[in-house]
């Protein structure tokens, strides 16, 4: 067992790999062919645990071994590793619209996108072309505007009160009733649920509350791993109440996968998912998320040529190409000037891609 305020190990290639396969899920989803991954929706909720998990294991590190956390580091992790792809994302976008003759339409869209409010504007009525699906990315961030601030009252045995309750407070505010003319919006925070639970179990995992239970995840992981990725690849729509938020299932059975690789990375359930082609999807799921809508969205309205399966094909292989390109020639330049800003450097806990919103 590791010392409290480590990790198990250094990194969780199998982390990569359920990543992965989140990020497949929504492709395909979009993608619609075959009438398969009606639910890969979900995957969303996947990416959610993961970010918890991930990020807030950083942090604890962080204070447990500094008493602090660095909010500049912290953020200016994020920057380095978020906003490339995206401003390329939307870039794209805008040079398409511009060529189209629609770049009105698109530019109030674009800034909410580069604002991180695509949540706001999207479900307050308006529309955001190519560029709907980052709606997620806001409410996360959104989510890790508080969070380091909240952990670090919560690692205080003199300030943990108000940490508790300034939580209370946040979680009183989400399930109060709010307006009508916003109430959608508090429908994007209810679905980012799950990286709750991936923030919960990282502090189990830190302060070593498994004990005993670890035998008992090994054996749960089976069964968990064979619902996410059924439950997401199955031709059978399930109700989206049944799947994601805060009673949903996928969220929940993410975070007993999410244990069970950190846990026992070898064990029957879980050692599949360091499978290297899903690990390749995993490390640049964040690229691939960001630029499969817009691409899949013109291939199937913009470009009427030949079938449609057929072009979500096309579209699917154009994605994970520009996503390669965009990762290694792209981001990987910012990933190093990124690793320049951890703290502490001595750090254990894995570094690599939480959710597909890298720290």
């Amino acid at each position: 067992m590791a010392n409290e305020g480590e990790s198990r190990r250094a990194h969780w290639p199998g982390l990569d790999g359920l990543r992965g396969i989140a990020a497949l899920a929504v492709v395909m989803f979009h993608a619609s062919i075959a009438n398969w991954a009606v639910n890969g929706y979900a995957g969303v909720d996947l990416f959610f645990c993961l970010s918890g998990f991930l990020i807030t294991s950083l942090l604890l590190v962080e204070v447990t071994q500094t008493g602090r956390v660095h909010l500049v580091g912290f953020y200016g992790r994020r920057l380095l590793r978020l906003y490339p792809a995206l401003v390329a994302a939307v870039v794209g976008v805008l040079l398409l619209a511009l060529v189209a003759g629609s770049l009105d339409a698109v530019a109030a869209p674009a800034a909410a996108s580069l604002l991180y409010a695509s949540n706001w504007w999207l479900f307050t009525g308006h529309d955001m072309p190519l560029l709907e699906h980052t709606w997620t990315l806001a409410i996360e961030e959104h989510f890790y505007m508080v969070w380091p601030a909240l952990i670090l009252l919560l690692a205080s045995r003199r300030w943990r009160l108000v940490g508790v309750g300034l939580g209370a407070a946040l979680l009183a505010l989400l399930m109060a009733p709010w307006p009508q003319e916003i109430a959608a919006v508090k429908y994007t925070y209810s679905r980012g649920a799950a990286i709750i639970w991936g923030s919960t179990l990282a502090f189990v995992v830190h302060r070593r509350w498994v004990g005993r239970a670890e035998t008992f995840i090994r054996w749960l992981a089976v069964p968990a791993v064979l619902g996410v990725v059924g439950v997401l690849v199955v031709p059978y729509r399930l109700p989206e109440g049944l799947l994601t938020g805060p009673g949903g299932l996928l969220g929940w059975a993410a975070m007993v996968v999410v244990a069970a690789v950190v846990l026992a990375p070898t064990s029957l359930g879980v050692g599949w998912l360091a499978w290297e082609p899903l690990r390749w999807a995993g490390r640049r799921s964040y690229g691939i998320y960001l630029y499969h809508f817009p691409i899949l969205s013109l291939l199937r309205h913009q470009v009427p040529v030949g079938p449609l399966p057929g072009r979500m094909v096309i579209g699917v292989l154009a994605t994970m190409i520009l996503a390669e390109l965009s990762y290694r020639w792209w981001e990987l330049p910012f990933l190093r000037l990124k690793g320049r800003l951890r703290v502490p450097p001595d750090s254990r806990v894995e570094q690599g891609t939480p959710g597909w919103q890298p720290s």
